[in-house]
């Protein structure tokens, strides 16, 4: 899923799931058109 719904399912905001990608705490997969796909 990407991030917004992540988000959405979540109730975290897609700045902390950012946050959290940069602390390395999560590591989404990219497409080829370098958008993040989170798989739960």
């Amino acid at each position: 899923m990407r991030i917004g719904e992540l988000s959405t399912r979540t109730g975290v905001s897609v700045r902390s799931l950012r946050y959290y990608e940069q602390q390395l705490l999560v590591e989404p997969q990219r497409t080829s058109a370098g958008h993040r796909i989170y798989v739960i």
